[in-house]
């Protein structure tokens, strides 16, 4: 069920130097143990204690109001994180859509304006020449430089449209997968609380995914600190109780909704990474999480 994650953390265990690297690691002077509101010094890095784990069980929402029209899963399917779920109506926000693409990707108008700024200014350049020449008058030259700052505008106009037209295309294309339902994780869909033709409003809850040998770990902790770990994420973490060292890995990074001015980042860990005993009692168990005050490659 959540076999991808689990062969990357598998062999943790059974490769006893890397735990005792990871233990030595966690008590190196180098690293602070801290309340999270305290930064480390440079190239230090922080222990934070998490919260209490508990079994992996996502509700999945809409991102945007609409009504359900298609549901792939049904209570008991396994699925795989990213998977597609289901959807709401797509044709309106797919026909805007649409339309921004057909926007951004005409070029015509843009390459045409372009090319009149640049015929402007060689008019401009040869009617100096000319002036300087007597060969022309300066009425001449005063007409060529007012065509060249039109034809200039023009063109910078157009950029700006461009740059908007990108705004109008990246907005159509956040609105458009937000109608699309995605698993969040690797699991077993426990409900389907929503109909077929049923209108939906923004965050309602359509399904729930649990899956029993994964759990998971709250961390609260400054945004700062936050910011040097992004989804996928490994990082080290070891029980408060016995000392066992694993490995988490960040399945989501969020606002805290407790304590404003820090983020919540959740860390899932697998079960069949501890011993046996140990793994039948994570249930309400803290651990000890490693942040890296630097962002380092954790992936490699």
């Amino acid at each position: 069920m959540i076999q991808p994650f689990r062969r990357k953390l598998w062999w943790m265990d059974s490769a006893g130097w890397l735990s005792a690297a990871i233990l030595i690691a966690l008590a190196l002077p180098g690293t602070l143990r801290a309340e999270p509101q305290h930064r480390a010094p440079g190239g230090e890095k922080v222990i934070v204690e998490s919260g209490a784990a508990a079994r992996v069980e996502e509700k999945v929402r809409l991102n945007a109001p609409g009504t359900l029209v298609a549901m792939f899963v049904q209570v008991g399917d396994s699925v795989k994180k990213g998977q597609l779920l289901g959807h709401t109506e797509l044709e309106a926000t797919k026909y805007q859509l649409d339309l921004a693409r057909h926007a951004l990707e005409n070029l015509a108008p843009l390459k045409s304006a372009e090319g009149q700024a640049e015929a402007a200014t060689a008019t401009r350049i040869e009617t100096e020449e000319a002036v300087r020449k007597r060969v022309a008058a300066e009425t001449r030259l005063d007409w060529a430089v007012g065509m060249e700052k039109f034809h200039r505008s023009n063109y910078e106009a157009r950029v700006e449209q461009k740059k908007l037209e990108r705004i109008q295309f990246d907005y159509w294309t956040r609105q458009y997968e937000a109608r699309f339902l995605r698993a969040p994780l690797d699991g077993v869909v426990t409900q389907v609380t929503a109909e077929i033709g049923r209108p939906l409003g923004h965050a309602a809850h359509v399904l729930t995914i649990g899956n029993n040998e994964c759990y998971m770990i709250p961390v609260s902790l400054p945004a700062e600190l936050a910011g040097n770990v992004d989804k996928s994420t490994r990082l080290p973490v070891r029980s408060t109780t016995n000392g066992h060292v694993a490995r988490g890995v960040v399945n989501t990074v969020s606002d805290d909704p407790s304590s404003p001015g820090r983020k919540l980042i959740r860390l899932l860990v697998d079960m069949n990474d501890f011993p046996p005993q140990m793994a039948s009692n994570l249930t309400g168990m803290k651990f000890d999480v490693l942040f890296p005050q630097n962002r380092p490659d954790m992936n490699s």
